[in-house]
Protein backbone atom coordinates (compact mmCIF):
# COMPACT_ATOMS: atom_id res chain seq x y z
CA UNK A 1 0.00 0.00 0.00
CA UNK A 2 1.42 3.35 -0.73
CA UNK A 3 -0.23 6.36 1.19
CA UNK A 4 -0.60 9.99 -0.25
CA UNK A 5 -1.89 13.01 1.10
CA UNK A 6 -3.66 16.28 -0.39
CA UNK A 7 -2.28 18.93 1.67
CA UNK A 8 -4.40 22.13 2.20
CA UNK A 9 -4.19 25.46 3.28
CA UNK A 10 -5.20 29.37 3.49
CA UNK A 11 -3.06 31.32 1.28
CA UNK A 12 -1.82 34.83 2.41
CA UNK A 13 -0.61 37.58 0.17
CA UNK A 14 2.38 37.40 1.75
CA UNK A 15 4.88 34.41 0.15
CA UNK A 16 6.75 33.67 2.93
CA UNK A 17 3.59 32.66 5.09
CA UNK A 18 2.57 30.35 2.72
CA UNK A 19 6.07 28.87 2.29
CA UNK A 20 5.95 28.42 6.14
CA UNK A 21 2.49 26.70 5.90
CA UNK A 22 3.19 24.82 3.47
CA UNK A 23 6.26 22.98 4.84
CA UNK A 24 4.55 22.51 8.14
CA UNK A 25 1.86 21.00 6.82
CA UNK A 26 4.13 18.77 4.28
CA UNK A 27 6.38 17.74 7.40
CA UNK A 28 3.33 16.67 8.96
CA UNK A 29 1.73 14.82 6.21
CA UNK A 30 5.13 13.48 6.01
CA UNK A 31 5.50 12.38 9.66
CA UNK A 32 1.39 10.77 9.00
CA UNK A 33 3.49 8.28 6.47
CA UNK A 34 2.56 9.89 3.25
CA UNK A 35 5.32 9.29 0.28
CA UNK A 36 3.57 11.38 -2.07
CA UNK A 37 1.78 14.67 -1.44
CA UNK A 38 0.06 17.44 -3.27
CA UNK A 39 -0.06 21.77 -2.75
CA UNK A 40 -2.51 23.27 -4.20
CA UNK A 41 -2.11 25.46 -7.30
CA UNK A 42 -0.02 28.01 -7.31
CA UNK A 43 0.78 27.62 -3.54
CA UNK A 44 3.47 29.60 -3.12
CA UNK A 45 1.14 32.72 -3.40
CA UNK A 46 -2.44 33.38 -3.08
CA UNK A 47 -5.02 33.48 -5.91
CA UNK A 48 -3.98 36.64 -7.74
CA UNK A 49 -5.75 36.03 -11.49
CA UNK A 50 -9.00 38.18 -9.85
CA UNK A 51 -7.09 41.33 -10.61
CA UNK A 52 -5.53 42.33 -14.26
CA UNK A 53 -1.92 43.63 -12.82
CA UNK A 54 0.72 43.99 -14.80
CA UNK A 55 2.83 43.77 -10.96
CA UNK A 56 1.76 40.28 -10.41
CA UNK A 57 3.86 39.46 -13.13
CA UNK A 58 6.79 39.61 -11.26
CA UNK A 59 5.89 36.92 -9.02
CA UNK A 60 6.25 34.60 -11.29
CA UNK A 61 9.91 32.50 -11.31
CA UNK A 62 11.38 29.82 -13.49
CA UNK A 63 10.88 26.38 -13.13
CA UNK A 64 13.26 25.23 -11.59
CA UNK A 65 13.63 27.80 -9.32
CA UNK A 66 13.66 29.35 -5.71
CA UNK A 67 10.50 27.87 -4.86
CA UNK A 68 10.99 24.31 -6.35
CA UNK A 69 14.98 24.34 -5.10
CA UNK A 70 13.22 24.63 -1.46
CA UNK A 71 10.91 22.40 -1.74
CA UNK A 72 12.93 19.86 -3.57
CA UNK A 73 14.55 19.98 -0.80
CA UNK A 74 12.07 19.51 1.14
CA UNK A 75 11.21 16.72 -0.44
CA UNK A 76 14.64 14.99 -0.24
CA UNK A 77 14.65 15.91 3.15
CA UNK A 78 11.62 13.28 4.20
CA UNK A 79 12.19 11.42 1.60
CA UNK A 80 9.04 12.05 -0.69
CA UNK A 81 7.96 12.78 -4.02
CA UNK A 82 6.15 16.55 -3.61
CA UNK A 83 4.04 18.10 -6.06
CA UNK A 84 4.77 22.20 -5.77
CA UNK A 85 2.65 24.19 -7.89
CA UNK A 86 3.60 27.83 -9.02
CA UNK A 87 3.57 30.73 -11.35
CA UNK A 88 6.22 30.26 -14.01
CA UNK A 89 8.17 32.45 -16.11
CA UNK A 90 9.99 30.18 -19.01
CA UNK A 91 12.81 31.55 -20.35
CA UNK A 92 11.59 32.63 -23.60
CA UNK A 93 9.53 35.25 -21.30
CA UNK A 94 6.06 33.48 -21.46
CA UNK A 95 4.36 32.87 -18.40
CA UNK A 96 2.73 29.43 -17.48
CA UNK A 97 0.71 28.01 -14.33
CA UNK A 98 2.87 24.95 -13.32
CA UNK A 99 3.50 21.95 -11.19
CA UNK A 100 6.89 20.95 -10.28
CA UNK A 101 7.41 17.46 -9.59
CA UNK A 102 10.24 16.57 -6.74
CA UNK A 103 11.68 13.63 -6.05
CA UNK A 104 12.79 11.70 -2.75
CA UNK A 105 16.42 12.54 -3.40
CA UNK A 106 15.68 16.05 -3.62
CA UNK A 107 16.05 16.42 -7.26
CA UNK A 108 13.70 17.77 -10.18
CA UNK A 109 11.74 14.93 -12.13
CA UNK A 110 9.77 16.98 -14.23
CA UNK A 111 6.85 19.27 -14.64
CA UNK A 112 3.35 20.09 -16.41
CA UNK A 113 2.06 23.16 -17.69
CA UNK A 114 -1.66 23.90 -17.23
CA UNK A 115 -3.28 23.32 -20.75
CA UNK A 116 -6.43 24.91 -20.80
CA UNK A 117 -7.06 28.65 -19.19
CA UNK A 118 -9.86 29.83 -18.27
CA UNK A 119 -11.91 33.23 -18.10
CA UNK A 120 -14.79 33.45 -16.15
CA UNK A 121 -16.79 36.46 -16.64
CA UNK A 122 -17.26 38.60 -13.18
CA UNK A 123 -20.34 40.17 -14.26
CA UNK A 124 -22.49 36.67 -14.15
CA UNK A 125 -20.73 35.10 -11.01
CA UNK A 126 -21.76 36.16 -7.70
CA UNK A 127 -18.09 35.55 -6.81
CA UNK A 128 -14.65 36.87 -7.53
CA UNK A 129 -13.06 35.70 -10.82
CA UNK A 130 -10.29 35.01 -12.53
CA UNK A 131 -8.72 35.91 -16.26
CA UNK A 132 -6.17 33.40 -16.05
CA UNK A 133 -5.82 34.27 -19.55
CA UNK A 134 -3.91 37.70 -19.28
CA UNK A 135 -1.46 35.80 -16.53
CA UNK A 136 -1.10 32.31 -18.47
CA UNK A 137 -0.25 30.73 -21.84
CA UNK A 138 -2.16 27.56 -22.42
CA UNK A 139 0.05 24.92 -21.48
CA UNK A 140 3.00 23.47 -24.58
CA UNK A 141 4.21 20.50 -22.66
CA UNK A 142 1.23 18.21 -23.48
CA UNK A 143 -0.32 15.67 -20.84
CA UNK A 144 3.60 13.84 -19.23
CA UNK A 145 2.66 11.62 -16.95
CA UNK A 146 5.86 10.92 -14.16
CA UNK A 147 7.50 7.45 -13.70
CA UNK A 148 8.29 8.80 -9.51
CA UNK A 149 9.89 5.94 -7.37
CA UNK A 150 6.49 5.30 -6.05
CA UNK A 151 4.24 5.24 -8.88
CA UNK A 152 3.63 6.74 -12.04
CA UNK A 153 1.40 9.78 -11.56
CA UNK A 154 0.13 12.57 -13.57
CA UNK A 155 -1.40 16.20 -12.85
CA UNK A 156 -4.70 17.97 -14.40
CA UNK A 157 -4.60 21.55 -12.86
CA UNK A 158 -8.12 23.13 -12.02
CA UNK A 159 -9.84 23.95 -15.47
CA UNK A 160 -7.95 21.23 -16.82
CA UNK A 161 -10.53 19.08 -14.66
CA UNK A 162 -12.98 19.90 -17.03
CA UNK A 163 -12.02 17.71 -19.92
CA UNK A 164 -12.09 14.54 -19.83
CA UNK A 165 -9.56 14.11 -23.19
CA UNK A 166 -7.09 15.49 -20.90
CA UNK A 167 -7.51 12.92 -18.25
CA UNK A 168 -7.95 9.72 -20.96
CA UNK A 169 -4.23 10.51 -22.25
CA UNK A 170 -3.00 10.27 -18.50
CA UNK A 171 -4.54 7.08 -18.06
CA UNK A 172 -3.40 5.76 -21.60
CA UNK A 173 0.22 7.53 -20.58
CA UNK A 174 0.25 4.92 -17.71
CA UNK A 175 -1.01 7.04 -14.81
CA UNK A 176 -1.58 5.35 -11.57
CA UNK A 177 -2.90 8.12 -9.77
CA UNK A 178 -4.26 11.74 -11.08
CA UNK A 179 -3.20 14.41 -9.02
CA UNK A 180 -5.43 17.84 -9.48
CA UNK A 181 -4.50 20.61 -7.66
CA UNK A 182 -6.94 23.46 -7.38
CA UNK A 183 -8.13 26.98 -6.54
CA UNK A 184 -11.59 26.82 -6.69
CA UNK A 185 -14.69 28.43 -5.26
CA UNK A 186 -17.62 27.18 -3.59
CA UNK A 187 -19.64 28.48 -6.21
CA UNK A 188 -18.35 25.02 -8.56
CA UNK A 189 -18.45 22.82 -5.01
CA UNK A 190 -20.87 20.60 -7.04
CA UNK A 191 -18.91 19.24 -9.51
CA UNK A 192 -15.82 18.67 -7.25
CA UNK A 193 -16.63 15.01 -6.50
CA UNK A 194 -18.70 14.24 -9.48
CA UNK A 195 -15.81 15.04 -11.55
CA UNK A 196 -12.70 13.48 -9.77
CA UNK A 197 -14.89 10.37 -9.28
CA UNK A 198 -16.23 10.18 -12.89
CA UNK A 199 -11.94 10.28 -14.05
CA UNK A 200 -11.13 7.86 -11.59
CA UNK A 201 -13.73 5.82 -12.92
CA UNK A 202 -13.38 6.10 -16.52
CA UNK A 203 -9.88 5.61 -16.18
CA UNK A 204 -9.39 3.11 -13.24
CA UNK A 205 -6.90 4.61 -11.38
CA UNK A 206 -6.77 6.90 -8.16
CA UNK A 207 -7.16 10.52 -8.15
CA UNK A 208 -6.29 13.35 -5.25
CA UNK A 209 -7.38 16.59 -5.38
CA UNK A 210 -5.98 19.40 -3.86
CA UNK A 211 -7.78 22.44 -3.51
CA UNK A 212 -7.55 25.87 -1.58
CA UNK A 213 -9.68 26.59 1.12
CA UNK A 214 -11.16 29.74 2.58
CA UNK A 215 -10.39 33.49 1.60
CA UNK A 216 -6.61 34.36 1.09
CA UNK A 217 -4.82 36.84 3.59
CA UNK A 218 -4.64 40.66 2.23
CA UNK A 219 -6.48 38.89 -1.01
CA UNK A 220 -9.83 38.97 -2.46
CA UNK A 221 -13.61 37.81 -1.43
CA UNK A 222 -12.78 34.74 -3.17
CA UNK A 223 -13.64 31.61 -1.14
CA UNK A 224 -12.31 28.37 -1.86
CA UNK A 225 -14.14 25.22 -0.89
CA UNK A 226 -11.64 23.18 0.36
CA UNK A 227 -12.52 19.65 0.54
CA UNK A 228 -9.43 18.22 -0.38
CA UNK A 229 -10.31 14.44 -1.29
CA UNK A 230 -8.78 11.11 -2.79
CA UNK A 231 -10.83 8.82 -4.74
CA UNK A 232 -10.74 4.88 -5.84
CA UNK A 233 -10.52 3.54 -8.88
CA UNK A 234 -14.62 2.37 -8.27
CA UNK A 235 -15.52 5.78 -7.30
CA UNK A 236 -15.00 5.72 -3.08
CA UNK A 237 -13.93 8.98 -1.46
CA UNK A 238 -11.23 7.39 0.39
CA UNK A 239 -10.59 10.72 2.15
CA UNK A 240 -11.97 14.36 2.39
CA UNK A 241 -10.61 17.19 4.18
CA UNK A 242 -12.27 20.35 5.38
CA UNK A 243 -14.02 22.71 3.94
CA UNK A 244 -13.43 25.50 5.89
CA UNK A 245 -9.97 24.97 7.36
CA UNK A 246 -5.91 23.59 7.15
CA UNK A 247 -6.31 19.80 6.80
CA UNK A 248 -4.53 16.90 4.90
CA UNK A 249 -6.61 14.42 2.91
CA UNK A 250 -4.66 11.10 3.36
CA UNK A 251 -5.31 7.43 2.26
CA UNK A 252 -3.73 4.81 1.57
CA UNK A 253 -4.17 3.27 -2.14
CA UNK A 254 -3.33 -0.54 -3.19
CA UNK A 255 -1.55 0.20 -7.18
CA UNK A 256 -1.44 -3.76 -7.14
CA UNK A 257 -5.24 -3.87 -8.13
CA UNK A 258 -4.95 -1.55 -11.10
CA UNK A 259 -4.63 -4.17 -13.65
CA UNK A 260 -7.15 -6.29 -12.71
CA UNK A 261 -9.89 -3.73 -12.32
CA UNK A 262 -8.62 -2.61 -15.97
CA UNK A 263 -9.42 -5.70 -17.13
CA UNK A 264 -12.50 -6.42 -15.41
CA UNK A 265 -14.07 -3.76 -17.18
CA UNK A 266 -11.77 -3.04 -20.67
CA UNK A 267 -12.08 0.82 -20.65
CA UNK A 268 -8.90 1.03 -22.20
CA UNK A 269 -9.23 -2.91 -24.48
CA UNK A 270 -12.57 -1.68 -25.70
CA UNK A 271 -11.49 1.75 -26.73
CA UNK A 272 -12.05 2.62 -30.61
CA UNK A 273 -9.89 5.38 -31.81
CA UNK A 274 -10.87 5.12 -35.21
CA UNK A 275 -14.66 6.45 -34.17
CA UNK A 276 -12.87 9.41 -32.34
CA UNK A 277 -12.30 11.36 -35.17
CA UNK A 278 -14.76 14.36 -34.04
CA UNK A 279 -12.53 15.10 -30.87
CA UNK A 280 -10.37 16.67 -32.73
CA UNK A 281 -11.32 17.29 -35.99
CA UNK A 282 -14.43 19.14 -35.68
CA UNK A 283 -13.80 23.07 -36.52
CA UNK A 284 -13.04 24.92 -33.04
CA UNK A 285 -15.82 26.53 -31.85
CA UNK A 286 -18.20 24.21 -32.79
CA UNK A 287 -20.99 23.08 -30.22
CA UNK A 288 -23.20 20.35 -30.71
CA UNK A 289 -23.38 20.16 -34.06
CA UNK A 290 -26.02 18.41 -36.42
CA UNK A 291 -23.39 16.07 -37.71
CA UNK A 292 -19.60 15.66 -38.23
CA UNK A 293 -20.92 14.69 -42.17
CA UNK A 294 -22.50 18.12 -42.55
CA UNK A 295 -19.93 20.45 -40.69
CA UNK A 296 -17.27 18.32 -42.98
CA UNK A 297 -18.70 19.63 -46.05
CA UNK A 298 -19.35 23.40 -44.81
CA UNK A 299 -15.17 23.38 -44.60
Amino acid sequence: MLRIAGVQFIGHADRAVNLASAERMVREAAARGARIACLPELFNTMYFCVETKPEYFDWAEPVPGPTTERMGALAGELGIVLIAPVFEKAPDGRYFNTAAVLGPDGGFIGKYRKSSIPFMDASRSPEPRGNEKYYFTPGDLGFPTFDTPFARIGILICYDRHFPEAARVLGLGGAEILFVPTATTRMTRYLWDVELRAHAIANAYYVCGVNKVGVDVGGSKRDHHGNSMIVSPKGEVLAEASATADDIALADVDLSALPALRSLWGYYRDRRPDKYGPVVDLPSGTVHPASATQLAGTR
